[in-house]
């Protein structure tokens, strides 16, 4: 399965890849893209929340309340390396769009 999932992401990347023309690498419109995206996920009702990376821990911690340090911290001190705070952000986004 992850042998399919890599070709046919690597497929995907190459068409997109592709289609630009410099200087995609330093001027795309990230902001754009995640619209983008989003609008295409809904056309297939699938669910999709956004977020700002600088206030998805703050915004989890207010709904975890007493449990933030543990939820979000917590992983680091069980699991250790490689948890980041990449890791952190991204389990406070699930928990804002939950």
């Amino acid at each position: 399965m992850r042998a399919s999932v890599f070709r046919a992401a690597s497929a995907a990347l190459d068409v997109i890849a592709g289609q630009l023309r410099a200087p995609y690498e330093a001027r795309a419109n990230a902001i754009m893209y995640r619209h983008i995206l989003a609008d295409l996920a809904h056309t297939r009702d699938w669910k999709v929340h956004l977020y700002e990376a600088k206030q998805a821990e703050t915004q989890a911690a207010g709904i975890l309340a007493d449990r933030a340090d543990e939820v979000l911290h917590g992983p680091r001190t069980t699991l250790g390396p490689p948890w980041t705070k990449d890791h952190r952000i991204a389990l406070a986004a699930t928990i804002v769009g939950g």
